[in-house]
């Protein structure tokens, strides 16, 4: 893939497809695997362009802690590299908390906001346990005890859990490292609670959930009440990770919110 230079790091990134520019930022210790089974409707209608967030994949991993704020001053770096003005952004998990970020901070650098699983504030609760629940065993056990941890409990969409996509998915999850580990979980910890700032978002935007989707979905209704103008669709027999779990009618919906002309 493709490196730029952005803030001093070196990000690893892809350009598909024709059209429009549109950016696509996946979540937590995740990776472009992400976005497989919906890269091919994209890249008929956009230039997809596709990156690895600090600390993950192929992109640098500088020591950490990071923040929300570092992903999304990495995006704005990245559109300045590629020469691109105004984007249409689709982030998901964590993506979708940096792209809420972006919104937030850079409303004139982007055209159309697609929210996937996104949470407008850091984790708590159960949800939180969750993740400091996985860091301890990054820490003490190392990232193969993690992926097999997400593996046994299906943490991660069915479709994934047998070959070949099982070995593609541990292929790139095995890029992280118990240090990104730790850092990411950071980021999420520190994210500043953007609630009271979802109004300043112009942004024509869509926000989806899974119906099982347990902790964000507890901003679903944040999302649609503060954000001016904007849709939800709540994906049904959906986790954490609709676009996987419900293809079909995850690309139904979002196809419907994009059949309006951009701004």
């Amino acid at each position: 893939m493709p490196i730029a230079r952005v803030n001093g790091l070196k990000l690893s990134y892809e350009i598909q497809g024709e059209g429009p520019p549109l950016v696509l930022t996946y979540g937590f210790q995740s990776s472009v695997f992400t976005w497989r089974p919906i890269l091919e409707y994209f890249t008929k209608r956009f230039q997809v362009i596709t990156w690895d967030l600090r600390g993950h994949g192929d992109s640098e991993k500088p020591p950490g802690p990071y923040r929300i704020q570092d992903f999304s001053a990495d995006l704005l770096g990245l559109l300045d590299a590629l020469g691109l003005d105004r984007v249409d952004l689709l982030g998901r998990s964590m993506g979708g908390r940096t792209a809420t970020m972006f919104a937030i901070e850079h409303a004139g650098r982007l055209g159309r906001l697609m929210l996937v699983g996104a949470s407008a504030g850091p984790p708590s609760g159960a949800y939180r346990e969750r993740f400091e629940s996985n860091l301890k065993m990054a820490r003490e056990r190392g990232i193969e005890a993690v992926l097999e941890h997400r593996f046994k409990n299906a943490l991660i969409p069915r479709k994934i859990l047998t070959e070949p996509l099982a070995g593609e998915y541990r292929a790139h999850f095995l890029k992280n490292t118990p240090e990104t580990y730790a850092s990411m979980t950071d980021a999420l910890f520190t994210m500043p609670d953007l609630t009271g700032r979802l109004s300043g978002i112009s942004a024509p935007t869509w926000i989806c959930y899974g119906e099982n989707d347990a902790g964000p979905l507890d901003f679903s209704d944040i999302y649609l009440e503060r954000i001016p103008g904007s849709a939800r669709s709540i994906i049904p027999d959906a986790g954490h990770f609709p676009e996987w779990d419900n293809t079909e009618v995850f690309l139904a919906e979002i196809d419907r919110f994009l059949k309006d002309p951009a701004p």
